[in-house]
């Protein structure tokens, strides 16, 4: 195949995505949105399925985790397993892609950027990290194989070209994953400090750099403003961490780091941290020095942390983000739908002291509750408004919600799959896939997140919505449930009701209930009387029916009856199984 020739398909399929993008985009999801709410979906993924866009070049969107939004809003990257996908971004909020970077040498020929040869291992262990410098001219990027990589931006275009690699491998001694073998002195960080980065940020000021790494607490690097080429600074762990070189904090700081949140004044860094819970505080001189200054722990107050914020505050604390005057958190079991948002205030030297905090656990101490299934671990950055009016919580667990809640931390609204308090995504099964990180458009107008091999975008309503369409927006049909099986009772206080098992796919209401003609040729009617309850999430729940004795007595041939009706299904899906009364 000519290049001309491959060129001029890969301009039609671009031209495809940016239709379908945007017609996805806006297909409603609550007819009637308040101000803020997550009301529309469309993605972009490796196979094109379950209504998503096609993506040129597949392999680079693997095990997608990461997503950054540049400054002027005009492009937005995804860090994945292999590589970074560049998407252009209209003003409308819709992606198109436009290049790739390949960070393995795996991918092939699609990606027109790649790492050079000593630096193509660089990266290639685990999803990767990106962040942009504030002027828009630097991408960075990490990940858990001791790196730390950065790209030149073309402001007008977002390409992206390889700028270098800064090493932190553990066998740095023999070149690690840079070629280069030295530590701070030749522009490397200490052997091991970067083993299992978990957030990647820059300061607002653009002469700073933080990695949150979940076994080396605190890693820094200083930047040229200009150029945005780093020089490693520093890192901060607790005494017996792997990396020789690194200051030592005293045992009990919360440093195992999960993600990282910077003041709007590049001063206050603030490190979250999964094991032990909590958020530790350092202060950055303008020169770029960095020391601790405090921090709020798990539970009650210790020698090393004076503040603590009470359980379940810091229940696996994962995500953190900064807004206004708070410091936000979010944590809780990954993979699982349960967790918390705790908020803080910060005080004039920038020390945190805990405010209120809202939780799906099960024992919620001081924390408001909020709907079942709305909460769920996630790691990284946390996506909250610049004022600190609005906090989003990405869906990680199954069933899966995106959140919105207010800077109190009042639930506002969620779109999810299974999920009763949630809106029902247009894009079902694509929504349902989504696992990673996410970030918010500078406008406000968008939030984006990293799926499994995937990109979602989610517009925000930032106006009050128009009235309802003379026709309804068409609901689907709930999962029809499944009548796992039927046995009457024959012992006990139950004794002559029916034990029902019935398998359900989402949450809802189930309903069970015997039907049929008490004689021939009579009209058919309730057999007693109908038994509900209700499923919080997919499985499999047991019911008892009773039916009447007239027709127990009749041994009448009846239709036993299981209904699910699901929050936002317009209509229930019932499963009938013929049962003999005796």
């Amino acid at each position: 195949m000519s290049v001309k020739t491959h060129e001029s398909q890969v301009r039609a399929i671009v031209s495809f995505i940016a239709t379908v993008s945007a017609l996805l985009l806006f297909a409603p999801a609550n007819s009637q949105a308040a101000v803020g709410d997550i009301v529309g979906q469309a993605c972009i993924s490796k196979a094109g399925t379950n209504g998503c866009a096609l993506l040129p070049e597949p392999t680079v969107l693997d095990s997608a985790a990461s997503v950054a939004v540049a400054p002027d809003g005009t492009d937005v990257y995804v860090g994945a397993m292999f590589g970074i996908t560049h998407f252009r971004r209209a003003s409308d909020g819709s992606l198109t892609y436009a290049s790739c970077v390949d960070t393995s040498n795996t991918i092939g020929a699609g990606c027109p950027t790649s790492a050079p040869a000593d630096g193509a291992l660089a990266l290639n262990r685990n999803s990767i990290l990106v962040a942009i410098s504030p002027n828009g001219k630097t991408v960075y990027a990490t990940s858990w194989n001791d790196s730390l990589a950065w790209w030149s931006r073309d402001p007008a275009t977002g390409t992206l070209t390889w700028g270098g690699c800064r090493d932190g491998a553990a066998d740095a001694s023999t070149n690690g994953r840079c070629g280069t073998a030295t530590t701070f002195g030749g522009g490397n960080f200490p052997a091991g400090s970067l083993a299992f980065s978990q957030g990647l940020a820059v300061t607002p000021d653009g002469t700073g750099l933080f990695i949150a790494d979940q076994q080396e607490g605190l890693v820094q690097a200083q930047l040229n403003p200009t150029t945005g080429v780093p020089t490693p600074e520093d890192c901060f762990n607790t005494t017996g961490s792997a990396a020789a070189g690194c200051t030592n904090l005293t045992s009990g700081i919360p440093t195992a780091g999960s993600g990282i949140a910077i003041g709007s004044n590049s001063r206050d860094i603030y490190l979250s941290s999964i094991s032990p819970g909590g958020v530790t505080h350092f202060q950055r001189t303008p020169s770029g020095v960095t020391s601790f200054f405090s921090c709020i722990g798990a539970s009650s107050p210790t020698a090393q942390c004076l503040t603590a914020a009470p359980n379940p505050s810091f229940f696996n604390i994962g995500a953190i983000g900064a807004g206004g005057s708070s410091i936000f958190t979010h944590g809780g079991n990954y993979g699982v739908p349960e967790g918390t948002v705790t908020r803080m205030s910060r005080s004039d030297n920038g020390s945190l002291s805990f405010v209120n905090c809202s939780t799906t656990v099960a024992v919620s101490g001081p924390c408001a509750v909020m709907p079942a299934g709305t909460l769920s671990g996630n790691i990284g950055h946390l996506p909250v408004s610049p004022d600190g009016g609005a906090i989003y919580t990405p869906q990680g667990g199954n069933p899966g919600a995106l959140m919105r809640l207010s800077g109190d931390l009042a639930f506002g609204s969620c779109i999810g799959l299974g999920v009763l308090a949630c809106a029902v995504p247009p894009l079902e099964v694509a929504f349902a896939a989504a696992r990673g990180g996410a970030a918010l458009s500078p406008d406000g107008g968008q939030l984006y997140q990293a799926a499994a091999d995937q990109i979602n975008i989610f517009q925000i309503q930032t106006a009050p919505s128009p009235p309802a369409a003379a026709t309804p927006v068409a609901m689907p049909t709930a999962k029809k449930p499944q009548i796992r099986s039927v046995k009457k009772v024959r012992k006990g206080k139950r004794r002559g009701q029916y034990k029902v098992r019935v398998r359900v796919r989402q949450a809802g209401s189930i309903k069970v209930q015997f039907r049929g003609r008490l004689k021939k040729g009579t009209k058919i009617r309730v057999l007693g009387k109908a038994t509900k309850r209700t499923a919080k999430r997919s499985g499999t729940y047991t019911l008892y029916a009773k039916p009447s004795r007239t027709a127990v007595k009749r041994k009448v041939k009846s239709s036993l009856e299981a209904t699910l009706s699901a929050s936002g299904y317009k209509t229930s899906s019932t499963a009938r199984k013929t049962v003999r009364l005796r």
